[in-house]
Formats: C-alpha cells, sequence, structure tokens
C-alpha cells in the first residue's frame, strides 16, 4: 500500500495546535497536501472521506480530554483504513485521557493509527505558562517523530507498540480531574458558564479577528458581547486578539490558573507513542 497524498487536520483556535501539525508534517518527504481546517462551525458540517492510500495528521487541543467539539470533529471524519497520526496540544499541566480518546475516536472512524504524539504549547488561558512553547527543542522533536511516523507508515505498520497511559500531574486538583474523566470516558468535556466570562475593552478596533476565529459564533463585535451559551473556553479570541482588548473577567478561572502554582513551571517534555 502506498500513499499518494497528505491530509492534514486540525482543530486549533488559537493557531499553536495548527503550527505543529504543520511542524511535523514537514518532515514527510514531498507528497501532496491538503488543509481541512474544522474550526468554523460550517466546516464541520461537511463530510470528509480519505482511502487507504491517504495519510492524515490530525490535531486538537485538550484540556484533559478532547475539547468539547471533539464529537463533530470526528463525526465529519471518514477512514477506510487510513494510516492516521495523533497529535494533541496542551499547557504544560496534564493532557489526562485525551490521546486515548483520539486513538479510540479514530479507529471507531476508519483510521488505522500508526502514532500518537502530545505537545507543550503555550497555555491559552495563562500565556506565562509555557511561555515560548512550543520552542527549537520541541520543534526537533516533532520533526524527529513526524519522520519515524512516516517510515512506519511505509513499512505498513499500523499497530501502536507502546500505548498511550494517562498523563497525570503534580497539580492537585489536576489529578482529580484527571481520575474523573477516566471514570466518565464518554461525559463530553465542558468549560462550567461562570468560567467562560469574558469582556472587550475600548481598545477594540472591530476588526473581526476574534468573530473569524470563533469556533462557534459565540461573539458580537458591534455589541461587544458573548454569547456564554455557546461559547466553549477555548480562549481563541483572548489569544488572537491584536490589541489584547479581550480578558477573562472569570473569578473562577484566576482561582484555577492560581492554584496550579508550581505544578505548571516544571518544564514537560513531549511523549509520543508509536
Amino acid at each position: 500500500m502506498s500513499v499518494n497524498k497528505l491530509h492534514l487536520i486540525y482543530f486549533s483556535p488559537s493557531g499553536s495546535t495548527e503550527k505543529v501539525v504543520r511542524k511535523i508534517a514537514s518532515a514527510i518527504p514531498a507528497l501532496p497536501v491538503e488543509t481541512h481546517n474544522l474550526l468554523t462551525p460550517a466546516s464541520r458540517k461537511n463530510r470528509y472521506d480519505f482511502g487507504p492510500n491517504d495519510l492524515v495528521i490530525m490535531g486538537s487541543m485538550t484540556a484533559g480530554k478532547l475539547f468539547t467539539l471533539s464529537d463533530e470533529l470526528f463525526a465529519c471524519l471518514h477512514g477506510d483504513n487510513t494510516p492516521f497520526i495523533g497529535v494533541i496540544t496542551y499547557g504544560n499541566t496534564y493532557y489526562g485521557i485525551a490521546l486515548k480518546e483520539m486513538l479510540k475516536r479514530a479507529q471507531g472512524q476508519g483510521f488505522c493509527v500508526a502514532a500518537l504524539g502530545a505537545f507543550v504549547s503555550r497555555h491559552s488561558m495563562d500565556t506565562s505558562i509555557a511561555e515560548g512553547r512550543p520552542d527549537s527543542r520541541d520543534e526537533a522533536i516533532m520533526t524527529d517523530f513526524g519522520h519515524k511516523a512516516w517510515e512506519k507508515v511505509q513499512s505498513g505498520d499500523y499497530e501502536l507498540h507502546t500505548q498511550p497511559p494517562t498523563s497525570w500531574t503534580d497539580w492537585e486538583l489536576g489529578r482529580q480531574v484527571v481520575a474523573y474523566r477516566e471514570e466518565h470516558p464518554d461525559e463530553p468535556y465542558a468549560l462550567p458558564k461562570d468560567c467562560k466570562a469574558k469582556a472587550i475593552s475600548d481598545d477594540c478596533i472591530k476588526c473581526g479577528t476574534c468573530v473569524r476565529n470563533c469556533p462557534v459564533d459565540a461573539i458580537d463585535i458591534e455589541h461587544k458581547t458573548f454569547d456564554l451559551d455557546k461559547c466553549i473556553g477555548c480562549w481563541g479570541c483572548i489569544n488572537r486578539c491584536p490589541k489584547h482588548a479581550i480578558t477573562s473577567t472569570s473569578k473562577q478561572v484566576a482561582d484555577i490558573m492560581k492554584s496550579i502554582g508550581t505544578a505548571a513551571t516544571a518544564r514537560l517534555e513531549p511523549d509520543i507513542f508509536m
């Protein structure tokens, strides 16, 4: 079986996951490349079909579990014994059961999972955590991961010889979250409404960057308001705003980030499984 096309699929509200997927793909020799950005609601209403001669690299963000739209993300993807490389990004705290979930969902949609990787990127809710990640050291690991995963696909080996464990953490609240999600693997991740409160300051120039990059159409830029029932708390609007005019006003989020404390200061390295 030969691969004749490379597909890059990503859900990347703040842009970090897209960069990781593209860096991994850069290690794969010249193949026609097609990208599928699943950020917008319209993109997730499409159907994407892949055959045995396609190779898919898919990336998504995580919060100890695949992010809240994972049902939609995988429902639109259909493989036919299609080689699959799965990637998640997380903010140097914990990635929980996200890789296990990605493995299960990908196999359920007809993909043959050859490799999985968890990579650290700057934390969405507190950009001082993992600031500058991924860095050159991370990128070298991404390139090596892409090269080895490609060799594995070329050999026809679609079995994972190392299985992803649950990623635990030194952060006590994180331990509780991961334990809960292990016990309730089919319960979707959802951020409480009180944690999604945000405000837009007078620095806003109504450029529409936040609107274009909101995965659930939750922003009314004219009235500077958010539909918190729609909002999934991805922080893409906050991180992409060129004027830094959007901020979280949630005391709960401030308390959560404070509670992480020193647990998020020790550098975590990428985990890969093949």
